[in-house]
């Protein structure tokens, strides 16, 4: 499951979760949103319920695009 959010509220996402796990040695950060058609997506850590609007998949990329 992914969260579909703007740029800003996927990294307060990231940073709460990543805050929460205390992420150290290696791992930085829980996810960088990756923007697709103007929205941003992030993984949904099931630990970190949110209320932001989820979706199962990603929409497709065309990488040669990108």
């Amino acid at each position: 499951m992914y969260i579909k959010a703007t740029e800003a509220e996927c990294l307060a996402y990231d940073a709460e979760v990543t805050a929460g796990e205390n992420y150290t040695d290696g791992t930085i950060r829980w996810a960088e949103p990756m923007e697709i058609d103007g929205f941003n997506y992030i993984p949904v850590n099931e630990k970190y319920p949110t209320l932001l609007t989820t979706v199962t998949e990603m929409p497709m990329v065309d990488e040669e695009n990108i």
